[in-house]
């Protein structure tokens, strides 16, 4: 696109929101922050929902998942760049099949983060050279594919919650819950990273980013 870029940015660390104006604006006066916030919700209850880019962080320690956290900023009408510490393949996907644009490190260069805001604002996918390298690499083939109810089902029961709550929560009955939660356990189990225990499944959760890391 060409003229300003206005970008917003949700990290629900204050010394990352502070500092983004200082280095977007490394080498023009083509972007600019409107807007940031500690959440998806506060950001776009103000000027934030009328940015061209959000950077939103993975893991923003307030019980949501990259996927929901996506799906409300592009209903919104911003494009999204995940701008994260997280190296992790699962965490990459989770994000890009949410439809985030694109997936920056936060120990990138800033010229190499202000690229992909460009890109991204332009309509086009960025990933950093070394995160295609991790992902060419990586555990594609550990990580089960789930459907969209096993998926729920898993990250319901997988914090806690008792089957008969994951299944009001999910408006179905206990058996089909339980139907859901074998099905997720005998995929895993088929990958090699079998999950037997509630807590096992937690931590698969996390791992393939259908669950933010506890803080």
């Amino acid at each position: 696109m060409t003229g300003v870029i206005d970008i917003a940015a949700v990290d629900d660390h204050p010394i990352i929101r502070d500092s983004v104006a200082g280095w977007v604006s490394g080498d023009g006066n083509d972007i600019r922050v409107v807007a940031t916030a500690a959440t998806v919700d506060a950001l776009l209850a103000g000027p934030g929902r009328r940015a061209h880019v959000v950077l939103l962080d993975l893991d923003l320690g307030d019980g949501t998942t990259v996927a929901d956290n996506v799906a409300a900023i592009l209903a919104a009408g911003p494009a999204v760049l995940i701008l994260s510490a997280s190296e992790r393949p699962a965490a990459v996907r989770a994000a890009v099949r949410a439809g985030a644009r694109g997936y920056s490190l936060k120990s990138e260069q800033a010229a190499q983060i202000r690229a992909a805001i460009r890109e991204v604002a332009a309509g086009g996918d960025w990933i950093s050279a070394r995160l295609a390298y991790i992902l060419a690499t990586g555990d594609a083939a550990s990580m089960p594919a789930l459907s969209n109810q096993e998926t729920r089902a898993l990250q319901l029961y997988a914090t806690g919650l008792p089957m008969k709550s994951v299944a009001r929560k999910m408006a179905i009955s206990e058996e089909t819950v339980k139907q859901y939660l074998g099905r997720v356990r005998e995929k895993y189990a088929l990958t090699g990273r079998a999950a037997p225990t509630k807590l096992e499944l937690y931590y698969r959760a996390v791992e393939d980013g259908h669950l933010p890391p506890l803080p």
